[in-house]
């Protein structure tokens, strides 16, 4: 008998992206189920949502807006206690193809205490080797996969200067790429695959983190309990950067600001820093602020 894939597909005022999403995939025979979770819209999100459901397709209704993180467990608790055995994480603005999900669903089966695995981000520009994971272009345009490294070079990750001058010291070479199945720290949470029962051992997202890092997270407490991550190097799929995270902070800077608060809550708690590093983190995280700010990046 055939294990169950549930897809978890999370919305926060933007029934528009999320229903395209729902239309393109809810026929996929590979998936026995679409759980959308609205993460407390403001907007009319919610009755567009459930206009959507069907057969597959359920809808969930967050009491409030705990972040990607705990929409994501609610509609993971929501597939285990249904007897679903593997999630589909995939954000609304990512589009994979029924072929990129079966090749996922079979490199979980077959491939023991493998608890995540994502195809290559592809994003949509026409930068020359864009496509090739590992890439300069590739990483630039939004990486693969990531190591797990420490503070000094997560910061480095975080600004845009520094990110292209220190790309080669950042991420996997494309030599890493070359297998079919290449084993990697941590993936994007834009579209991934988990192994229900060792995502929920592993404690699932972090919910007191409301947007951002939330890979290294879940990379940090999946390598916690022995289980491995890996890249589908023969599968992509479309990922257009921020669609949704767009229309509700449409700033730079307000973007910026999340992800300040996600790193420092990370650096804190999962590498374990201490004041000194962490006042050198905002001095650079202003550094960064000023560089958006000045290429306006502030409106």
């Amino acid at each position: 008998m055939r294990e169950k894939t549930a897809a978890i597909v999370v919305n926060y005022n933007d029934s528009e992206t999320t229903v395209a999403q729902l239309r393109r995939i809810r026929d996929y025979a590979a998936l026995d189920a679409v759980i959308v979770v609205d993460n407390a819209s403001t907007d009319h999100s919610l009755e567009a949502l459930r206009a959507e459901e069907g057969a597959k397709v359920t809808v969930l209704a967050a009491e409030k807006n705990g972040g990607y993180g705990a929409g994501n467990n609610l509609g993971i608790r929501y597939a285990a206690a249904r007897g679903f055995t593997y999630a589909l994480i995939a954000n609304p603005d990512a589009e994979f193809t029924e072929d990129c999900l079966r090749g996922l669903v079979s490199a979980l089966e077959k491939n023991p205490g493998l608890a995540a695995v994502a195809p290559v981000q592809i994003n949509p520009t026409k930068a020359p080797g864009a496509e090739r994971p590992g890439s300069r272009a590739n990483v630039l345009s939004g990486a693969a996969a990531f190591p797990l490294r420490g503070w000094f070079a997560d910061l480095l990750e975080a600004g845009p200067v520094a990110r292209r001058l220190f790309t080669p010291l950042l991420h996997y070479p494309e030599r890493h790429y070359r297998a079919k199945l290449a084993r990697v720290d941590c993936v994007p949470g834009s579209l991934l695959l988990v192994e229900i029962s060792s995502f929920l051992r592993a404690g699932g997202y972090d919910e007191r983190v409301f947007l951002y890092e939330e890979e290294y997270i879940l990379g940090q407490r999946l390598r916690k309990i022995g289980a491995k991550t890996a890249v589908l190097t023969s599968k992509r799929y479309l990922h257009r950067h921020a669609a949704s995270i767009g229309k509700s902070y449409r700033r730079a800077l307000d973007r910026q600001k999340l992800r300040e608060d996600a790193m420092r809550f990370y650096f804190r708690n999962y590498l374990g820093c201490k004041r000194p590093a962490l006042l050198f983190a905002a001095f650079y995280f202003a550094l960064i602020r000023l560089e958006i700010f000045l290429t306006g990046g502030g409106r």
